[in-house]
């Protein structure tokens, strides 16, 4: 049996690929040994990772003494590109198919699980003409329609039984779509979902988890994550975690939520001596910054001295010390200008390296950062194709939320 440890994949770098083929090879041989199917043993061998962090292991050399900008700045490549694909949950496992819960889903009258079982096998059914079709033509069809079928699922109101019934976090479900015959943003989405249902959270509410207190003049902090809420993730973490390029939020407390970001205003966040975990790019025009897409000079915080607030510090520190990449989460509140704005809410966009960063403003600390985006990640989703982030269906979500101001 291959090591499939989230610290072995982590410390080899290996991508969902490289896991993909490393198990295949490892069930036909099992199988061509002893004829026995090996997924009772992957389920046991491989345990459920909580750990969310995700170290990278910087190969650049870095001046230690950098203050200013460093284009030729060697930058490095991110341990583990895609969310690890592991074995079904223990829940997963505990459901029999035949069992009591299992059998009425066969002969229940409620609307909703009727759809959600004919939207499942209508998925699958896509997922098997995909992977049998021959003509490019007719499987670019076949891929369209099976995108719309992986975004409504995100608003597709299912439980832990319709999930098992339909063994949707098995071999025969979503794990299909991560095969390399299927483009990298469909595959990102259908692993957003897997994480989601693996952690059993069904509610398809984009603001699930939250508080809104409507009574408050303060918008701003009207809104709370409630404390009992089971599925909110710490933000305490270098690199990706289990997030995907293109996940999307309708507000930054979601974000939080989510363990994107850690903080519901400000833009930066991290801990001291630790450097910055995440920064959120929401266009303040007081600030100079610019946005390439992949390079991003990106704007500390006023200081009422001449001394730089603790954020700015946090990224001084991932510059000179620190040396880790930083989460890029940007906001529909960039000026409609940015051709890499979000079209609503708050998208994240991948990794990005501190490489240097200026003194702008001396009397109140103003230090202007250079971020690069790390290379060998997938393609940022602000094109306006089928690939977009948000999707039509969280565009669609989010304006029905009628929420009363942009990102909060």
């Amino acid at each position: 049996m291959p090591d499939l440890s989230y610290e072995n994949l982590m410390k080899h770098g290996l991508t969902h690929e490289h896991l993909m083929k490393e198990l295949n090879a490892y069930r036909d041989q099992a199988q061509g040994a002893n004829g026995k199917s090996v997924e009772k043993e992957l389920a046991q061998e491989t345990t459920i990772q909580q750990k969310r962090e995700s170290p990278l292991e910087p190969d650049a050399k870095y001046d230690s003494n950098l203050r200013s900008d460093n284009s030729s700045l060697s930058i490095p490549e991110p341990a583990a590109q895609t969310p690890l694909v592991q074995a079904p949950p223990a829940w997963y496992l505990d459901l029999k198919p035949q069992g009591f819960q299992m059998n009425m889903l066969g002969k229940t009258k409620k609307a909703t699980e009727r759809q959600a079982l004919i939207a499942l096998d209508s998925m699958k059914d896509c997922i098997a003409r995909c992977e049998k079709e021959e003509s490019p033509n007719q499987l670019d069809k076949f891929i369209e329609e099976l995108r719309d079928h992986v975004h409504k699922a995100e608003f597709l109101e299912v439980n832990k039984y319709i999930v098992r019934k339909k063994n949707m976090l098995d071999n025969t479900g979503l794990p299909r779509i991560f095969d390399t015959r299927f483009p990298v943003d469909l595959r990102a989405d259908a692993l957003q979902l897997y994480n989601r249902w693996y952690m059993q959270i069904f509610s398809v509410d984009p603001l699930r988890g939250i508080i809104k207190d409507k009574n408050r003049v303060d918008k701003r902090n009207a809104d709370r994550i409630d404390p009992s809420w089971p599925g909110r993730l710490s933000a305490k973490y270098y690199g990706q975690g289990n997030l995907v390029i293109g996940q999307w939020w309708p507000t930054q407390l979601c974000t939080v939520r989510d363990g994107a970001h850690g903080a519901p205003q400000a833009g930066i966040y991290g801990e001291k001596d630790k450097g910055a975990y995440s920064i959120v790019l929401s266009g303040n025009a007081n600030y100079k910054d610019e946005d390439k897409g992949d390079e991003i000079y990106y704007s500390g915080t006023d200081s009422k001295d001449s001394t730089p607030t603790e954020n700015t510090t946090r990224m001084i520190e991932s510059c000179d010390t620190v040396k880790q990449a930083v989460r890029v989460i940007r906001s529909w509140n960039l000026n409609k200008s940015n051709p890499y704005r979000p079209v609503r809410g708050f998208r994240y966009d991948g990794l990005y390296t501190v490489v240097g960063y200026s003194l702008v403003n001396a009397d109140k600390a103003i230090y202007r950062f250079h971020l690069v985006r790390l290379s060998g990640q997938d393609p940022i989703r602000y094109e306006d194709n089928a690939a977009r982030r948000p999707t039509r269906f969280e565009v669609a979500k989010y304006d029905d939320l009628g929420l009363d101001e942009r990102g909060f």
